[in-house]
């Protein structure tokens, strides 16, 4: 029987199986590269968490050391305000006066103080004379205890900085600089955070003085706060950072977001997307950084164009000042001389009263120009101070003498005490002094009534300063208007210039004279007894000069104005000396050729050669002519001029108009003065 053969058939079960992985087969291929991708992707992720916290801790060191230099900048001028040497000498108004300078180069800053221990010394948030807060409340107790600089905490919303000041190598007080809290947010604005970062700056006590970036985070997110310089998590998916700001019992937090796996994927398809416009954006950033280039060259044509405008326009202020004040001062030479002259012939009652009002007008104009002239030289730091030996009792004398007059008409004692203990000889400027003491006496019996003025001078001990005070019996200057009594065009009250005249100005000149004199004034008053004004400025020990020759001198005076060449005429015959005048200066080197002289007086701005050019001209002649002393008169500022007055030759500068005390006075002192000083201009003015 044949044997039959059947085919095998495979089970169903296989067959599915087969067809499953057949199917399954592209995936099981795709496998390999998304694990791949999942552990490429992770180690990104792990990579970026590395370098945000790379990134926390530089951003936290940076804003730790912005803010350290920040407060150590602060300290650092608080400790130069602390060794000024006028609190070694005792000057609290000059030291007041330099700390609000230093306040107003800090506008963050919210006040000043000087504190001791039991009160506070000064405080600029308030007026000299107001009552000031208790000491306890800038808690400097401490400082003065350990004599070390402090950072305080949060009170107030406020921080204090406080220094210690040592007098004589022991701490007396505490300087004491206040702040708003939140004015510590700008050292962390400049350094900035990234975006979606916070950064906190916290007291020891954990409280917000200062916040920046734009990741709203609360200061409880860092109670407790994490070990410093370790990275922590914090709530809400952030990490976080906490680091010591040095010399301080402050610290920086900085907390950013902690990211993702998306975040990762997500930044890399940016970077793919961001590689196909690369080229497109560097063409843009090109054109970009080309357009900017043209904008900066631009702006900076501009700023140089500006500051060639200010310089052309500070020229113009200059020339204005030196054309008024010699447009005005000369014709006031010729009207207070001749007026002068005038009040001393014999004229009716009548006519004597009018040549009075007259000079008393002059004198006004010419008080009035001189100080508007002044204060803007003053403004501009342009005056120097001469250094010479002057006979302080006898200065004093003499200012009182020019207004005892004045104040005769007026029923007023005008007394002068000089303290026996006070040298008679000092060192100083004796134009500038006599203005500080004229200025403060014309103010008394300006505005006394009855009674008297008295001018008082002393030696101070320890320091050694000179005090010379000015006292009346008027009636006296309100509480409110005392503080700003040296202010410029400020007045007692809204009606003085009205009734008594003046510009405003003198006060504030005689600050700024006195505190150019390295001294400072001050002023007390009672209202209805009167006022105290007083300043002190530096001794420096002086010697008397030789004693002076006496008879008539050999005087050539070259001067265009005629009015201002009669009237030197006038003046100088009527002392005894010989005058020989001319118009111009050619005039005057053929009279120096004809003729031997003593001295010569030129004024600098005549026609054709000017008395620049004279006087080199005489100091290149031979023999003893070459050495003739010589004196400039001008109405230009003297300081302005003095440079190239002394290239020239010159020996000294008269300002027009001049007092015929003063002309006669200089003429005196050139005549004994020795060899080996000549051509060195002095600073002789008319007050």
């Amino acid at each position: 029987m044949p044997t039959s053969v059947t085919p095998a058939i495979a089970s169903p079960a296989g067959s599915r199986a087969w067809s499953l992985l057949v199917l399954a087969s592209p995936l099981l291929a795709v496998l390999p590269l998304v694990a791949y991708a999942v552990v490429f992707f992770l180690g990104l992720q792990a990579e970026r968490g590395a370098d945000l916290r790379t990134d926390l801790n530089r951003t936290a060191a940076g804003l730790s050391t912005m803010v350290e230099m920040e407060v150590a900048a602060d300290l650092g001028a608080l400790e130069t305000l602390a060794a000024s040497p006028r609190l070694e000498l005792g000057v609290l108004l000059g030291f007041r006066d330099e700390a609000a300078r230093l306040l107003a180069q800090r506008p963050a800053w919210y006040t000043l103080a000087l504190v001791e221990a039991d009160r506070q010394v000064i405080n600029l948030r308030h007026s000299r004379d107001a009552p000031l807060p208790p000491a306890s409340d800038l808690l400097v107790r401490g400082v003065l205890q350990t004599g070390r600089a402090s950072v305080g905490v949060l009170q107030d919303g406020q921080v204090a900085l406080r220094v210690p000041v040592r007098i004589g190598g022991t701490v007396r007080y505490a300087l004491v600089a206040v702040l708003p809290s939140l004015a510590l947010g700008h050292a962390l604005d400049r350094l900035g955070v990234p975006q979606g970062w916070s950064a906190l700056l916290l007291d020891e006590e954990g409280r917000v003085l200062a916040r920046a970036g734009s990741g709203a985070l609360p200061e409880a997110a860092f109670r407790p706060a994490p070990p410093a310089g370790q990275v922590a998590a914090l709530e809400g998916g952030r990490l976080g950072l906490v680091r010591p700001v040095a010399g301080t019992r402050w610290v920086v937090a900085v907390a950013a977001p902690e990211g993702s796996f998306l975040v990762t994927a997500r930044n890399w398809l940016l970077v793919a997307l961001g590689l196909s416009a690369l080229v497109g954006a560097v063409s843009v950033a090109v054109r970009i950084l080309g357009r900017h280039r043209r904008q900066e060259l631009d702006r900076q044509r501009r700023a140089t164009q500006a500051a060639e405008e200010r310089e052309k326009q500070e020229r113009r202020r200059a020339d204005l000042l030196a054309t008024v004040s010699h447009e005005l001062r000369t014709p006031l030479t010729g009207l207070l001389g001749y007026t002068d002259l005038l009040s001393r012939a014999e004229l009716p009652p009548n006519a004597r009263g009018w040549v009075e009002q007259q000079q008393r007008a002059g004198q006004a104009l010419l008080a009035l120009i001189g100080d508007v002239l002044d204060f803007a030289r003053l403004e501009e730091g342009a005056v120097e101070l001469e250094d010479a030996d002057l006979d302080l009792p006898a200065l004093l004398e003499d200012c009182a003498g020019i207004l005892r007059g004045l104040a005769q008409q007026k029923g007023l004692a005008l007394v002068v005490e000089a303290d026996p203990g006070l040298p008679r000889w000092i060192r100083g400027d004796p134009l500038r002094l006599r203005q500080v003491v004229t200025n403060l006496v014309g103010n008394a019996i300006k505005f006394t009534r009855s009674g008297q003025v008295t001018v008082a001078a002393r030696l101070t001990p320890r320091p050694e300063l000179v005090e010379i005070s000015v006292s009346d019996t008027g009636a006296g200057i309100p509480a409110e208007m005392l503080p700003h009594i040296f202010d410029r065009f400020r007045q007692a009250g809204a009606d003085t210039a009205r009734r008594f005249g003046g510009s405003g100005l003198g006060l504030a000149i005689c600050r700024r004279l006195v505190t150019a004199m390295g001294g400072a004034i001050g002023a007390e008053s009672t209202p209805g007894k009167g006022s105290r004004f007083a300043f002190r400025i530096p001794f420096r020990p002086g010697a008397a000069p030789v004693a002076r020759r006496t008879g008539k001198l050999r005087i050539l005076v070259a001067e265009d104005v005629p009015a201002s060449r009669l009237l030197l005429s006038a003046v100088l015959e009527r002392a005894g000396h010989v005058v020989t005048a001319t118009e111009d200066g050619a005039r005057a080197l053929a009279a120096l050729h004809n003729a031997s002289f003593d001295m010569v007086l030129m004024d600098l701005n005549m026609p054709g050669m000017d008395g620049y050019g004279v006087a080199a001209a005489i100091r290149m002649l031979p023999g003893e002519q070459s050495r003739v002393p010589l004196v400039a008169l001008t109405a230009d500022a003297p300081e302005e001029i003095e440079p190239r007055c002394r290239e020239a030759g010159f020996d000294a500068v008269l300002r027009k108009p001049f007092e015929t005390r003063r002309l006669l006075g200089l003429i005196d002192a050139l005549r004994t003065r020795p060899e080996g000083q000549r051509h060195v201009p002095a600073r002789v003015t008319a007050g």
